[in-house]
């Protein structure tokens, strides 16, 4: 609702001690509620107003597609990872041809290589969908050139990089090793081509009915 969204900006405002939001995204708002606008409307408003900067939209799918094509939409948030690539032909075109920047989220699939029982509270259910995803992509990273311990999260990340309408991407730790290590990967830049080309293909052939929707 308008009053939602708006005492949200206030609360965040209040709360960070700044008198500006530089990217507010809506969430959770699924693809009839962005069409009626009323949360939308009351982001342009606080935008209107200086209290947001850029609006934005978090979410996958046919409604990301459709935020993208918004004008008042500066920045869509939607899951690209290896196990999740939706959302590079169905999101990724519409936004670039608006002019609309990408944030990936989940871009390391939730470390899915490894069991689900091993991942913490929330993350068990996404991993879950992912490693079952990854055991059907029957993917190697040696097979592609990656070796070592850090093999998987490297790729991972990477491939999702590799893509030039993705301007950045979210990971979430409580590890500053593991951030260290992600900006590693990060600073080797792109997969080649070929690599890209091949994880895309594993995707595309273990999902042939076209049912893996982006997670939402």
């Amino acid at each position: 609702s308008r009053q939602l969204v708006s005492g949200t900006v206030d609360r965040s405002l209040k709360n960070l001690r700044t008198d500006h939001l530089d990217v507010m995204l809506l969430h959770s708002c699924d693809l009839d509620t962005l069409k009626a606008g009323e949360a939308l409307g009351a982001m342009i408003e606080a935008r209107e107003a200086g209290k947001i900067r850029f609006v934005g939209y978090s979410g996958d799918n046919q409604a990301a597609a459709y935020a993208a094509t918004l004008p008042d939409i500066a920045v869509i948030e939607t899951s690209v990872n290896i196990a999740d690539q939706t959302n590079l032909r169905l999101v990724l075109p519409t936004a670039q041809k608006n002019n609309v920047g990408v944030i990936a989220k989940r871009p390391i699939a939730n470390a899915a290589w490894r069991q689900p029982s091993e991942q913490p509270g929330m993350y068990r259910n996404y991993a879950q969908v992912y490693h079952d995803r990854l055991k059907q992509m029957n993917l190697d990273p040696a097979g592609l050139g990656l070796t070592g311990p850090d093999a998987w999260p490297e790729m991972a990340l990477r491939f999702v990089l590799s893509h030039p309408g993705i301007h950045t991407a979210i990971i979430g730790t409580t590890n500053p090793q593991n951030a260290q290590a992600n900006i590693g990967y990060a600073n080797k830049g792109p997969l080649p081509p070929n690599v890209v080309a091949k994880i895309e293909a594993a995707f595309s052939n273990a999902d042939r009915q076209g049912a893996w929707t982006g997670q939402t």
